[in-house]
């Protein structure tokens, strides 16, 4: 007999029907039928009373943790209490190159310059967007009157950033009240935040504060400001507290913000950057800048999605603004320039093939879009942050990502009797699943490659789908200088099957030599390499290189290709797996789809099992 209400559910139904079970245990009510009573009535408010009680409880209760809130304003307030920031808008970025030929202006100067904040318009698909100068730029006299602009670092490669320059002023409070300044500007692009510090509203000098995310160290003396997201999506201004983390500014002193208010990912890839003002020379001569784009604009970006704090928030706060581990050189690589940065690993010198000591190796896959110039540019930063947060001196080195194809051959028995789609219907849904298990699993470092979780997709795809099989192979792909004889070496994430005397375990795709069609493949029963006229199917060249099963090395040595065959300017070079269920890339690899050279292949059946 029930004594008490049960209240370990959240259904509506159950939480009436556990009313129900409670009152039917009295004596009044034990033979009394409450569905055909007004009680049943009040028994449904208290059930929907209890219920939304029970769902706000749970709601509030998620809301509290990272892993479960789903409110941008929880996740804001919880990221930030474990001292990561959110990222705000992001300013798109390009850079430019200036210069003025003077060399009829009497009387020039010998050096000119242009203060920060010189604008330019660029168009992207039809808008209009607006760039500017982060800093001011000199030009010296060459002698013949060619001004080349540079930064203050002597940088002929000036950045610009997208975005409207606005100015917010406040009053100091007194240091006793924890004075908080609002900034009443979604658009914010928190990175171009310029705060300035003055004693009193009438002087004109004043101090420069840094944001306390770039701080090594702090005293009572840094001057340093707390700049963060509020739930509303506005932002927050403070200043320290005048001990542990640095000065507070005087009361009745003036504090200036300038930043830029910016469209983000919209003002991306902007190619022509057109000064919208002349530059005064002498008194009666103002001339135009010659301005040519380095790079197309990059970089913009949104606030930080829900997904990415979610995400990032615990990384950053185990790294705790220090790169010692390479973990540590991840997080902090992707939170300083996650909109250039689609994925990245790093790993430590130890853990090379070739052990490098001392050394923090990085592999990262930007962006579509971004230019090579653009990536240097990065690669740069990346390692002047470093230089500032790294706790041990490592060096850090660059791997470009290596890229390995999965080839799939699906084989599927199929009974038409249990559907009443075509077969070449069912063989297109099965390479539609194909190609999007590829599309959520691969592509990014560190996703394998799954034979078996494949398949489970294929058999779901119809009933009339009774079971199926899937031979794999892995393809890296090479560029040959045609008419010239050539080595190319490569190295696959897993290892290569040992050869037999039934099957090729190493093959490339066709090309010409010597007018002849021909394809580079293993000697059966052999790890060494020929090429092979395909027409006679019999060796052109007897020994072109070998391959090392264990090491998941292929070496072809001495390769001359005349022509490709299909066009294109990629041989590719297919290896079958010594373990085909899974692919496991480890460090710089990266797994990808061919669909071009993979098939899915019906085999019909009358069996039902």
């Amino acid at each position: 007999m029930a004594t008490t209400i049960q209240s370990s559910s959240l259904d509506f139904a159950s939480i009436k029907n556990n009313l129900k079970t409670y009152l039917q245990s009295k004596e009044e009510f034990k033979d009394y039928n409450f569905e055909a009573s007004g009680l049943s009535n009040i028994l449904d408010v208290l059930a929907y009373n209890t219920h939304l009680n029970g769902l706000t409880a749970n709601f509030a209760l998620n809301e509290s943790f990272i892993s479960t809130a789903q409110l941008r304003s929880s996740l804001v307030q919880l990221s930030e209490a474990i001292g990561y920031i959110p990222d705000s808008k992001t300013a798109s970025s390009g850079i430019v190159k200036m210069a003025m030929n003077l060399s009829n202006v009497v009387d020039r100067e010998n050096t000119i310059s242009i203060a920060t904040g010189y604008k330019f318009t660029a168009k992207v698909d039809t808008r209009n967007y607006t760039f500017q100068t982060q800093e001011t730029l000199t030009a010296t006299d060459d002698g013949a009157g060619y001004y080349q602009f540079k930064t203050l670092d002597g940088d002929e490669k000036i950045p610009v950033k997208e975005g409207q320059a606005k100015v917010r002023t406040f009053i100091a409070g007194d240091n006793e009240e924890n004075a908080l300044y609002i900034i009443p500007d979604k658009n914010m692009d928190i990175n171009t935040a310029i705060v300035k510090v003055f004693e009193n509203t009438s002087t004109t000098s004043f101090d420069t504060y840094t944001s306390i995310e770039k701080a090594t160290t702090i005293s009572e003396q840094s001057t340093l400001y707390i700049l963060k997201e509020m739930p509303n999506g506005y932002y927050e201004l403070s200043f320290g507290n005048g001990t542990t983390l640095g000065k507070t500014p005087p009361a009745g002193g003036k504090i200036v913000v300038e930043y830029l208010a910016v469209n983000g990912a919209a003002a991306d890839n902007a190619l022509v950057f057109e000064p919208t003002s002349t530059i005064k020379i002498t008194e009666n001569v103002n001339r135009t800048p010659v301005v040519t784009t380095y790079t197309k604009s990059v970089g913009g970006g949104e606030k930080e999605s829900i997904e990415s704090m979610r995400k990032n928030a615990p990384f950053q706060y185990a790294t705790q603004n220090r790169m010692v581990t390479f973990a540590d050189y991840e997080s902090l690589i992707l939170r300083n320039y996650s909109t250039l940065i689609k994925d990245i690993s790093s790993w430590g010198g130890e853990d090379n093939l070739k052990p490098e000591f001392g050394v923090i190796f990085s592999s990262i896959v930007f962006e579509n879009g971004i230019s090579e110039a653009r990536q240097a540019v990065t690669k740069t930063g990346i390692q002047d942050l470093a230089a500032q947060l790294g706790v041990a001196t490592f060096d850090i080195k660059f791997t470009d990502p290596v890229k390995t194809f999965v080839e799939t051959e699906i084989f599927f028995r199929f009974n038409p009797a249990l559907t009443t789609l075509s077969v070449n219907t069912i063989q297109e849904n099965v390479r539609n699943v194909v190609n999007r298990y590829f599309e959520d699993n691969t592509g990014k470092f560190n996703l394998a490659f799954r034979r078996s979780n494949l398949l489970t997709l294929v058999d779901d795809v119809s009933p009339a789908v009774l079971s199926s099989r899937a031979e794999v192979k892995m393809q890296q792909r090479f560029a040959p200088s045609l008419l010239v004889e050539q080595d190319h070496n490569f190295k696959f994430p897993v290892e290569i099957a040992s050869p037999d005397d039934v099957n090729f375990r190493i093959t490339s795709s066709t090309f010409t030599f010597k007018g002849q069609s021909c394809q580079v493949r293993n000697q059966l029963k052999s790890n060494k390499l020929q090429v092979v006229n395909l027409s006679t199917n019999k060796p052109i060249v007897d020994n072109v290189g070998s391959y090392n099963a264990a090491a998941g090395e292929v070496n072809i040595v001495g390769l001359q290709v005349d022509a490709i065959v299909g066009g294109g300017n990629s041989i590719k070079l297919s290896v079958v797996p010594a373990n085909q269920s899974v692919i496991r890339p480890q460090r710089e690899y990266i797994l990808e789809h061919d669909q071009a050279r993979s098939t899915a292949r019906a085999v019909d059946t009358d069996a039902d099992y």
